[in-house]
């Protein structure tokens, strides 16, 4: 066999000269980041040079942007005090059926809490009780994919209140970060008292407080299959419904993980009129975009709004309307759009293989969930 030359190659030249003897390196990264992640980080174990190749930058990324490719539905089940993780492909042309892959389960007991995943990984809340501490809220990172989960330092908030933590993704610092707002018992959801951020990949990660000058209540939600406080990270920012007190209106609160700075997005006048709890913050290609019922004269009317957020700073948007077809045996309802353009519809039957254990509880979905091979440990920086 022909040698060929390997120009990404960062090892010493007696370790080419090993994996060389057999396969050429750069032919044993093309066929890594084509097999599945779960057997990718299983070959961790062949040897150090191998566990060594899965940390580099370069693979990893080529790893996730083919997973970008080919997103999956995530499902999250809470089942005898632990969530566990199911994933799907997503069915291809008429396809009716999708067959779930299980996971391992993690200590993450609050569901309802869960963020959407951010490039592979989820950030979860185990809240238990002792006798010293009282209420503990514990966030963990986990990796569906690969089964790691990891327990963050703890805050440094000493009261009893309760948590919610979002996880991030700076694309140009390429730091993950996770923000954690406390709130008291009594007004869960109200303005958050103390706000921590935590960035992962350093040496010695610790949480700093920072400030939020925006008298906000997040927006609970219900109906749209998601955690009760949803929000979504797109490109670097954090986005999530909140009633802005201040004004006395509804609109978007948004976290730039970069800047570390809170700002306001307010809704247009007929934004406001039609937004309902069943409406939900989507991914427009790349563009933070509002899916809410559709409106006419303040009466429900067949299809749905999507409005595509123009401009933040002078808290322009724009929309498109869906109207539904006449009724007609198994007709086909858009819904919502993915960040890759993608119609998804209602009214078409799924059918799920590989759920019988968890009939009788309750599924979260997530969409375009993408699997990474990073390992959370070393992102955490423990």
């Amino acid at each position: 066999m022909k040698k060929r030359r390997c120009n990404r190659s960062c090892f010493s030249d007696e370790e080419e000269k090993v994996i060389g003897e057999s396969i050429p390196i750069d032919l044993v990264i093309e066929i890594l980041v084509r097999s599945p992640v779960k057997s990718v980080a299983r070959f961790r174990c062949v040897s150090k040079l191998w566990d060594s190749l899965m940390d580099r930058p370069d693979f990893t990324e080529s790893l996730y942007t083919i997973s970008l490719s080919r997103p999956k539905l995530l499902f999250s089940c809470l089942k005898d005090g632990k969530t566990f993780f199911l994933s799907s492909s997503k069915p291809q042309g008429s396809s009716r059926l999708a067959a779930v892959k299980i996971h391992m389960s993690f200590p993450i007991n609050r569901p309802l809490e869960i963020f959407r995943p951010v490039r592979g990984l989820v950030c979860g809340l185990n809240q238990h009780s002792t006798s010293k501490q009282g209420t503990v809220n514990v966030p963990l990172i986990c990796n569906p994919s690969t089964g790691e989960t990891l327990a963050l330092p703890k805050l440094k908030t000493k009261r009893k209140r309760g948590v919610t933590s979002y996880l991030g993704y700076d694309p140009i610092g390429k730091q993950f970060k996770v923000l954690c707002m406390t709130h008291t018992h009594d007004r869960p959801y109200f303005y958050p008292h103390e706000v921590e951020v935590l960035t992962l990949g350093t040496d010695n990660p610790s949480w700093t407080k920072i400030q939020c000058n925006i008298r906000h209540e997040r927006v609970v939600l219900d109906g749209n299959g998601h955690s009760a406080y949803d929000g979504i990270c797109i490109n670097g920012a954090l986005y999530y419904l909140a009633y802005l007190l201040d004004e006395h209106t509804t609109g978007v609160v948004c976290f730039d993980f970069r800047s570390e700075k809170f700002k306001c997005i307010r809704f247009t006048h007929d934004m406001g009129r039609a937004y309902s709890t069943q409406s939900t913050l989507v991914n427009y290609k790349g563009i933070l975009a509002l899916l809410l019922p559709n409106r006419v004269n303040g009466m429900p009317s067949p299809g749905i709004q999507l409005w595509v957020l123009e401009n933040a700073e002078t808290h322009q948007w724009f929309s498109y309307i869906y109207l539904w077809p006449p009724p007609r045996p198994h007709r086909k309802k858009i819904v919502a759009k993915t960040k890759f353009g993608q119609k998804l519809h209602q009214n078409i039957k799924l059918r799920i293989q590989g759920m019988e254990a968890f009939k009788e509880h309750i599924a979260y979905t997530f969409l375009d969930h993408v699997e990474d091979l990073r390992q959370v440990s070393r992102i955490v920086g423990s």
